[in-house]
């Protein structure tokens, strides 16, 4: 196969999964770090929006790009990280928005790990920028193979059906003014990291490398550098795929189980507010536990009621009260408390 040919397998398949996203055209927010995947998905967005303008065969394809570099402030050195992305993305033609995040005082501040404060942050920011410029998607730059990690990360932590999916290629995120119409977007959910690396190689496109992406110490590094390549190895050498497949299977049922629990929701809901929910059990009674959780689930998300500690066990018990007719309680984390009276499930906290 050709350089050439090579090539244009990856912009190929960057545009099918623009596709898998729903993305219709407008402008896009790329958030990039800087390392591999975050470059090839920038320099792949502005071929593919470059040629998109020279076709004009479909006005839905055109769009614009703007980079966007999230500087956390954990490294000594991660200023130059933010200088390299801009330098690359205006010899792009392109605009940057460069942000900065004091991460440990954020850590400090709300008892976070490193990690996830460094998560919240940068998705904060994406999309207060994207908000103010407009963009109608945020681009992230998430592979195959982040979505095996993610797929195994959730098993060994202990997960549902929903936890199974991994990532979607693409799902809203909420806006002050906007509401639900920027989408958070994953063009690459399909694409091998090693594949992009190629592509790089091929167009002569350099990129940073964070030394943290190989700490032994945090989980994800260690699913990526030790049990994924073990399983490898020792069990399926396409176990990268067959984990991805199963995301797909597990996000169509996951889909089917929020259709029919939005239909229980309608039925069964009676009173939701801040402090308290009042759920009628009559339409619940008879259903499959597990979409009795997800319609207990499906109404504690609406509330905005706190989900971090609520694990199986809890919505287990949960359940469990909705089936039986004889009364009963159950004290919850976050000081919710369940108790069934008649007829009702009812919730306060």
């Amino acid at each position: 196969m050709t350089s050439r040919n090579r090539s244009t397998i990856f912009l190929d398949d960057l545009r099918a999964g623009l596709r898998k996203c729903g993305f219709v055209g407008g402008q896009i927010l790329v958030g990039v770090s800087g390392g591999a995947d975050s470059v090839a998905l920038l320099r792949g967005l502005a071929f593919a929006s470059e040629a998109a303008a020279v076709s004009k065969s479909n006005p839905n394809d055109g769009f614009e790009l703007i980079a966007a570099h999230i500087d956390h402030q954990i490294r000594d050195d991660s200023a130059d990280d933010a200088n390299w992305v801009r330098e690359l993305t205006e010899g792009l033609g392109r605009r940057c928005r460069v942000e900065t995040a004091d991460i440990i005082a954020r850590v400090a501040e709300t008892q976070e790990s490193i990690e996830e404060a460094a998560r919240k942050a940068r998705y904060q920011t994406l999309v207060r920028i994207a908000q103010e410029e407009g963009c109608s998607a945020i681009a992230v730059a998430h592979t195959a193979d982040d979505q095996a990690e993610t797929v195994l990360h959730h098993l060994v932590r202990g997960t549902s059906v929903t936890g199974l999916r991994g990532m979607q290629w693409a799902r809203p995120v909420a806006m002050q003014t906007l509401g639900d119409s920027v989408q958070l977007i994953r063009p690459m959910l399909e694409i091998r990291r090693s594949e992009l690396e190629e592509w790089l190689r091929l167009i002569e496109q350099g990129y940073r490398t964070d030394p943290t992406n190989v700490d032994a110490a945090l989980t994800r590094n260690r699913i990526r550098h030790e049990l994924l390549p073990s399983l490898e190895r020792n069990f399926n050498p396409q176990i990268r795929k067959v984990l991805g497949t199963l995301a797909g299977h597990a996000s169509e049922v996951s889909g089917l189980l929020r259709s029919l629990s939005a239909e229980l929701v309608e039925q069964s809901l009676v009173q939701l507010s801040d402090d308290s929910i009042r759920i009628d059990c009559k339409p619940l009674a008879h259903q499959p536990p597990l979409l009795i959780r997800e319609t207990l689930l499906a109404v504690w998300q609406q509330g905005g009621w706190p989900l971090k500690r609520m694990g199986h066990r809890e919505w287990h018990k949960l359940s469990q009260l909705v089936t039986q007719d004889n009364g009963g309680a159950v004290s919850l984390p976050e000081w919710i408390e369940a108790r069934r009276r008649g007829q009702l499930l009812v919730l306060t906290r």
